[in-house]
């Protein structure tokens, strides 16, 4: 498996897939996801796109001031589940954010993930929230670079 940039087109069958599935929303885009300086990385097998990723420079919301990047719609293919291609999303996206210069990258975390953002390095931070569009708890998580 490999990962690569790809555009927005490419990863909102995913998206709405995997990360709008039984919510009430039936939108799987962001206002970030045409930022000038925002990466859509995923992973692509036999021309379909089975795991993606996004992400651009914003703070933090626990950590004002520090050079941060956001993780956003991290989204893999229920196939590939414990194969590692999410590790090899979030490894790519954080060489992505040291590219950059960030200090931290951050996340609001599905509560349902959080056990594979620790895995991957990542703290939680604060206390929960539901989050407005899919209805699901969440937390920020955020990993010190």
């Amino acid at each position: 498996m490999e990962v690569t940039r790809l555009t927005q087109e490419q990863i909102i069958p995913l998206r709405m897939n995997v990360l709008r599935r039984g919510t009430p929303s039936q939108d799987p885009t962001y206002p970030e996801d045409n930022y000038p300086d925002t990466v859509h990385l995923g992973i692509v097998i036999n021309g379909e796109v089975v795991a993606t990723s996004t992400w651009l420079t914003k703070d933090s919301p626990a950590s004002p001031g520090r050079k941060a990047v956001q993780l956003k719609g991290m989204a893999v293919d229920d196939s590939l589940r414990g194969t590692g291609a999410g590790r090899l999303i979030i490894d790519a996206g954080i060489a992505e954010s040291k590219r950059r210069n960030a200090e931290l990258v951050w996340a609001n975390a599905r509560d349902s993930a959080l056990g594979f953002y620790e895995r991957c390095g990542f703290a939680v931070i604060g206390d929960g929230f539901m989050e407005s569009n899919t209805a699901l708890p969440h937390h920020v998580v955020e990993h010190n670079l």
